[in-house]
């Protein structure tokens, strides 16, 4: 048994094709929107890498700048460490006598190495039994003492044996102490030393030796 067929109506057909048609063309606005979307897309991402691509140089400028200014700083840092250490030893290289301490010897920016243990000295003053290690800043922190006591004795130590067992007298040099490291300098039995015009002061509490 067959199933029958309809038979369309002109009119049927003519709004059968007018449907048609109305969505043939809602399919083409809708891929027109499409385009224009993915064309504004491409735009968008265009614009993008030339924004990132601007980024990129403006914080490529932005580094070369800092480090520019890093190494003046560091310059400048190092231009005031050498002013002081200048003044200071120009204070004490010929001194025969140091808060009662005979001195018979004096070095700077003394340098010595043993096996991968390195260290430099900025200022040594020395007899036959003692040793004074002087550090000297522009500018004094407090992480300097801890700095002195766990590191540059330990390391004098071993690194100028034959003087290991001389007493170490410690002191700090500088053109801007702290008064609290001043005092707690003092307090560890260190010498401070600070300029006062042209000339060098000495201060001290309880002196030790290490």
């Amino acid at each position: 048994m067959h199933s029958a067929e309809k038979d369309y109506s002109f009119a049927e057909i003519r709004e059968m094709l007018r449907e048609n048609a109305l969505q043939l063309k809602e399919l083409k606005i809708s891929q027109d929107q499409t385009s224009e979307q993915i064309k504004q897309t491409s735009e968008q991402m265009k614009l993008t890498d030339e924004q990132m691509k601007r980024t990129d140089d403006q914080m490529k400028r932005t580094d070369e700048k800092l480090e520019r200014i890093g190494i003046k700083v560091g310059n400048i840092a190092n231009n005031n460490g050498d002013v002081a250490e200048e003044f200071f030893w120009n204070a004490l290289k010929d001194k025969e006598e140091f808060e009662g301490i005979k001195i018979d010897h004096s070095y700077r920016n003394l340098y010595s190495k043993r096996g991968s243990l390195a260290d430099e000295f900025d200022i040594l003053l020395w007899n036959g039994n003692s040793v004074i290690i002087v550090e000297t800043k522009y500018k004094v922190h407090p992480n300097l003492i801890a700095q002195i006591k766990e590191k540059k004795i330990p390391n004098f130590k071993v690194l100028i044996p034959e003087r290991k067992d001389h007493k170490i007298y410690c002191a700090i040099a500088g053109f801007a102490i702290p008064e609290e490291v001043a005092e707690e300098a003092k307090e560890e039995g260190f010498f401070v030393l600070r300029q006062s015009g042209h000339n060098m002061v000495i201060e001290s509490g309880k002196i030790k030796t290490y």
